[in-house]
């Protein structure tokens, strides 16, 4: 209906009528014609292009206006989780679990040591800290995401549907067929899988502002004690949180293992 229109527009004024959609540039010509009307930005690219009295530019702006007012709004789904590259062959295990609460082992001794210093921490010090923490903490972001992605549940198929069918979930709210629960309806493996991912990111966001806090106090000798025990008492609250979400006896044996 809107090319027939812009037709009767174009046969009216005898000019060839060129305007932009939100993708593609249009134009519609005739042989007859000899002047170009211009809209928007269509005309680049078209030397022979002219500007057009204000009342034809109102009437193809008329014209464009529903084009643009009637186009399907867009919908998007929340991004998975990124790979890390974890072998997700032993996810749950008690192998899987032992490298975090090595982590959280050296967080807790780090946590001790600062207990006891006041004031300014000297550059040997801060260094002698970050050296510690390195022996089982990665400094880079996706090493260390992979060691609680190897034990972590893994994404889930249904997940994985809801993410690449995000337009269809949406605008039929989740209808899975009569009788069915609404497909976004979280299931117990889905919510744990939500916040074992959430309490690995904290993890990983207040972990990296103690080691840039140490990297800093290795060059400065202006790192306080005080402070930098509050951030790795940040970091282990996201530790204690990830691993309440494991089983308990799993924790102890863990625990029980590194000691």
């Amino acid at each position: 209906m809107l090319i027939v229109v812009l037709l009767l527009v174009a046969s009216c004024c005898k000019n060839v009528i060129a305007f932009r959609t939100t993708t593609t540039t249009i134009a519609i010509t005739s042989p007859s014609y000899k002047k170009i009307v211009c809209f928007g930005s269509a005309s680049y690219g078209n030397e022979d292009c002219k500007q057009t009295s204000n009342r034809r530019k109102l009437l193809l702006s008329t014209l464009y206006a529903p084009f643009v007012a009637t186009s399907v709004p867009y919908a998007s789904a929340a991004n998975l989780p990124q790979s890390t590259g974890a072998d997700l062959s032993r996810t749950g295990s008690i192998d899987t679990l032992i490298p975090i609460i090595a982590m959280k082992q050296s967080l807790e001794s780090i946590n001790s040591q600062l207990m006891t210093e006041k004031g300014k921490l000297e550059s040997n010090e801060c260094k002698s800290i970050l050296q510690t923490l390195q022996k089982n903490i990665p400094r880079a972001e996706n090493d260390f995401k992979r060691i609680f992605d190897s034990y972590s549940t893994p994404v889930s198929y249904k997940q994985k549907f809801l993410d690449q069918n995000a337009f269809l979930v949406y605008y039929t709210r989740g209808f899975d067929g009569p009788g069915r629960s609404n497909i976004e309806d979280d299931a117990s493996s889905n919510i744990i899988q939500t916040r074992q991912y959430g309490a690995r990111n904290d993890a990983w966001s207040a972990m990296d502002d103690v080691l840039v806090e140490l990297e800093y106090g290795q060059r400065s000798s202006d790192t306080d004690a005080g402070e930098l025990a509050a951030l790795v008492q940040k970091v282990m609250l996201a530790f204690d949180y990830y691993l309440s979400l494991a089983p308990a006896a799993d924790v102890e044996h863990a625990n029980a293992y590194l000691h």
